[in-house]
């Protein structure tokens, strides 16, 4: 084989190899990466409220990869409906308080289950988008 048929078969395998590359990152790469804006308060006191980058499907996902990562403190339980949170904190973790009433809830105003449901599915199911913004509140429900 001459040098220049060698020279033409690298450079075809070059193109092929960054073709394959460049298609990876347009299906794999971050194409899910999104930003999500997560608040927590506590009777009405923001402890966090933060943006976060993440590849995670669900709010659930997101939530453990949080607590995984000692971003928030995160207590839950598997119930009917699916994850329930009980206890959530950053330096101090704040539970629910069944005997006063308190209750952990979240809601969305811009997540498009949410808006669509006018409520937020458990979050092991809640499919998350880029830009959405949860807010988890702690307080006394009558």
């Amino acid at each position: 084989m001459n040098k220049r048929k060698k020279i033409i078969i690298a450079v075809s395998f070059l193109i092929l190899l960054l073709a394959g590359y460049g298609i990876y990152k347009l299906t794999l790469g971050n194409h899910d990466s999104k930003v999500i804006q997560i608040t927590i308060q506590n009777e009405g006191d923001v402890i966090y409220d933060k943006q976060v980058e993440t590849n995670a499907a669900t709010l659930g996902e997101l939530l453990e990869k949080m607590k995984e990562q000692k971003e928030i403190l995160l207590e839950s339980e598997q119930s009917t409906y699916g994850m329930y949170i009980t206890g959530m904190g950053v330096d101090e973790l704040y539970v629910q308080d069944e005997a006063s009433g308190k209750y952990w809830t979240y809601d969305s105003e811009n997540n498009a289950q949410c808006v669509k449901n006018s409520f937020c599915d458990a979050a092991d199911v809640l499919v998350i988008e880029d830009k959405d913004h949860f807010t988890f509140t702690l307080e006394a429900y009558e």
